[in-house]
């Protein structure tokens, strides 16, 4: 009866460090498995890369758009700084007449802007910021992904912050 009981003790342990075990590995792969911040945006450096390489095949006619800096996107003004950004893509699309073809970096743009907010109460309207280049301004549109890439997004996949676009 004693090797019984012992035998029982035994099965039992066994089975609570097997349980347990089982805990912590779905437990590990629940958390590495957590999808990206909101701020994460693989898809928009890439539609940044494309819509650069196509606008090089067209003519910009001279077209200037208003370009915040990467500083201006951390000094607590990414909202601000996205919507700006925003806006100007629609310029640039119907200055080169393309409305539809980069609709997609449009609605990066538009989704991003409504899930953050802006840290500080008063961040400047899209018309303070200097005039650039349609090139300069996806060059700087491209660092600020890549920004918001290395801060939110799992770093194992972060490889395509070191793109440039070589304008």
């Amino acid at each position: 009866m004693f090797v019984i009981k012992t035998n029982l003790l035994h099965y039992s342990m066994h089975s609570a460090s097997l349980f347990l075990y089982v805990v912590i590995i779905l437990t590990r792969q629940i958390k590495c498995n957590v999808r990206p911040k909101f701020g994460c945006s693989y898809e928009g450096i890439a539609e940044v890369t494309t819509f650069a390489v196509e606008l090089r095949k067209m003519e910009t006619h001279g077209c200037m758009l208003y370009t915040p800096t990467l500083a201006d996107f951390e000094q607590n003004c990414s909202k601000s700084t996205l919507t700006c950004f925003k806006l100007e893509v629609e310029v640039l699309m119907v200055e080169i007449q393309s409305e539809t073809r980069f609709s997609q970096l449009r609605r990066i743009l538009n989704k991003l802007t409504t899930k953050l907010k802006d840290k500080r109460k008063s961040c400047p309207v899209c018309e303070v910021y200097r005039e650039e280049s349609p090139e300069t301004f996806l060059e700087t549109l491209q660092s600020v992904f890549q920004r918001m890439n290395a801060e939110n997004c799992p770093h194992d996949k972060t490889i395509t912050t070191s793109t440039s676009l070589n304008l």
